[in-house]
This record gives structure tokens, sequence and C-alpha cells, in this order.
């Protein structure tokens, strides 16, 4: 049974992310990960045939038109939220350069191009003790998929994104696409040609769930 939920995540550390970090997006992964196994891959130019349930435990809004989406909020972050930029890097050891199989092909090693290109690269967070969501669905099915969620963002390899602990509780009003103050919660289609393009479900790469939107404010 749906209803006006609020979901909860109390952090380890900082998250690699953009504002908004949709949670429809979150479950979407999980959903697809339990029906095609984590370790599901594809060729280039190839994809994936096999038959996909790509409903979330989620109710759906304008699920008649082509436009349609979840009724799930984009992250609200707590008034304490901080941002920094850090950054990642790869390089070579060249205490092990003597392992490559060099095949004759080069007679030195480049760091500059190529396989063994060095980056140091800056990735930009935000950092708050926790995030919070507001959807409209199944509580118990939401809670049972997020058990498996460890990080959010990017960069979980890393470390960054660390959860503590998921809380997903009932709440007395729905503010999935529009909060008690009348503040836009999600992004919503837009019927102004001008406006920005945005993705309105998952996955929201896809030019296919791109449409005219109407933007919350990045708070």
């Amino acid at each position: 049974m749906f209803e006006p939920l609020k979901i909860t995540a109390h952090m380890q550390c900082g998250i690699i992310t953009d504002p908004f970090l949709p949670i429809d997006g979150v479950l979407y992964y999980q959903v697809m990960r339990e029906q095609l196994g984590e370790q599901i891959m594809t060729l280039p130019r190839q994809s994936y045939g096999g038959p996909v349930d790509h409903n979330l435990p989620l109710k759906q809004i304008n699920s008649h038109r082509r436009d349609w989406f979840y009724a799930a909020s984009f992250a609200v972050w707590p008034p304490h939220t901080c941002e920094g930029t850090d950054h990642w890097n790869k390089r070579i050891d060249m205490s092990l350069i003597d392992l490559i199989d060099w095949q004759g092909k080069k007679a030195r090693f480049d760091v500059a191009a190529g396989r063994y290109k060095s980056y140091h690269m800056p990735v930009f967070y935000r950092a708050a003790l926790s995030v919070s969501w507001y959807v409209v669905g199944d509580k118990a099915e939401i809670a049972r998929l997020l058990l498996f969620v460890t990080n959010l963002g990017k960069k979980t390899g890393q470390g960054w994104g660390a959860i503590n602990r998921w809380e997903v509780e009932s709440v007395s009003e729905d503010w999935s696409l529009w909060s008690a103050t009348g503040r836009l919660m999600r992004a919503i289609p837009s019927t102004d040609t001008a406006a920005p393009i945005y993705g309105l479900r998952p996955s929201y790469w896809l030019p296919k769930h791109q449409f005219p939107c109407r933007l919350p404010s990045a708070a």
C-alpha cells in the first residue's frame, strides 16, 4: 500500500553529488541489480535483451503520458550542510614498472597519455549528518531495498557517501512534489519550451527520459 513517507540516510561522510540526488534513482539501481544480477555487463553497442520490470515501489504521476515520473522528492539537505572540493588520484607505482609487458612497442614510459596516464582530478562533495527525501510509496518494500544501499553518490569504492543507517517513516502529509510552504521538491514537466532539459525519472541521463522541466532551487 502506498503512503506518504520520509526517507532519511544518516551519513558517515560527504557525498560526491549535485544537490538533487534523486532517491528514485537509488531505488532503481537496487531493483535492476536484483533482476539482472550485480555482475551483468554488455559489450559496446549491445544491450541486455532479457525481461526487465522497471516498476519501483513508488507512486507514478501522469502514468499515461510520456513525461511521467515518480512521486519522490529530490534530496532535502539540513541547514548545516557544507560543500567542498577534494581530489582523486591515479598513478603508476614506479617500483613495479619492471612488471609491465612492454612488447617492444615503447622506448620510454609515458605518464602523460595512454593507459598509464596519471590523474589528479577534483571532486565536489556535500557533507551533512543526514539527508532526507519525501516519497509516496510502499514502506516495507522501500525499507527492504535500502538495506542493501551502503553508499550514495560517486566514488563509493573510495569510501565516499558511506551510510550509517537508513530510516523510513510514515508522515501525515505528502511532500513529494510540494512542501508545506509551497516549495517545489523535484523536477516536474514544464510547458515552457525555453525551460531547461532535465530527466524526470531513472535513468536520468537517458534522452528519452529528459523533457523541459521546472526545477527546484538547488539549496
